[in-house]
């Protein structure tokens, strides 16, 4: 479990724009490369997943999710996976993504990188399954690749597209996610990317995004005294959306737009014309 928090707390640093310290960074990268399933628990893992160890590509090969007594955590952004499929490769994508920021010149980092990029080739997730949440793992798989290979606009575009074009169908409000598909990860892919298509997307979408930026978001108690935890992760999503945003020539300094909670409402708005 200290992994899934560590990677947790990492990617807020990250979107919040908090600086992450050189000491943390290298403390990171050890629990992270000591922590690495072995093949045996890889071998049990996959064997419960009903799959052939040895063939499979479909799942992890070095970071299994906490198992949290058979109930699943939360992506790094909030969404509560329904599926395995997400659930793992979320989390061993995310922790690689990590390494390669932080130790990009580790030879382990380096044979991990490489071997997942061959898994991740031969996955239905990783070449523009629109299929249930397989859809959805096709995100982690894009954040990977702008950490890893970001020239590779062949391979990139075989995910955008199909997910961009289920972005562009997005309608009004304020869901974590749309058309079960995690409305902030994949705002948080576009912002790693951010090319010429990843704009576009963005800019096509930019009033309905502006407009969910300025509404307040619930961050504490409900009116009947009860705390959600999905929306606890409100306040970051203020910060991953203005992050998007902020890739567009028309918002050019995300710091600008100053993101706060309300001390009469509690709820979290973006300052944001």
């Amino acid at each position: 479990m200290i992994k899934y928090k560590i990677l947790c707390e990492l990617v807020r640093k990250e979107q919040f724009g908090e600086e992450i310290a050189e000491e943390e960074k290298t403390t990171a990268v050890s629990i992270f490369l000591d922590g690495r399933n072995n093949s045996e628990e890889i071998i049990r893992y996959k064997k419960r997943m009903r799959v052939n160890p040895i063939a499979d590509c479909v799942y992890p090969n070095y970071y299994l999710p906490p198992h949290n007594e058979g109930k699943k955590l939360r992506l790094v952004q909030g969404y509560l996976p329904k599926t395995n499929i997400l659930y793992a490769n979320h989390y061993e994508a995310e922790i690689l993504r990590l390494l390669v920021k932080f130790a990009p010149d580790n030879e382990t980092v380096k044979d991990m990188v490489y071997h997942t990029l061959e898994r991740f080739d031969k996955t239905c997730f990783g070449n523009s399954c629109t299929q249930g949440e397989c859809i959805t793992t096709g995100i982690c798989v894009l954040r990977f690749l702008a950490a890893v290979q970001p020239v590779d606009e062949i391979w990139i575009n075989k995910l955008l597209d199909p997910l961009g074009e289920t972005f562009l169908s997005f309608g009004p409000g304020q869901a974590a996610s749309q058309r079960g598909i995690p409305f902030s990860y994949l705002l948080m892919a576009f912002t790693d990317i951010n090319n010429e298509k990843t704009r576009n997307l963005l800019m096509q979408k930019r009033e309905w995004l502006v407009d969910i930026l300025r509404r307040g978001w619930i961050t504490g108690k409900l009116s009947n005294g009860k705390i959600s935890e999905g929306d606890t992760y409100n306040l970051l999503g203020k910060y991953i959306i203005r992050n998007a945003v902020c890739t567009l020539p028309e918002y050019p300094k995300k710091e600008d737009y100053r993101i706060y909670v309300d001390d009469v409402d509690e709820r979290c708005y973006c300052e944001i014309p």
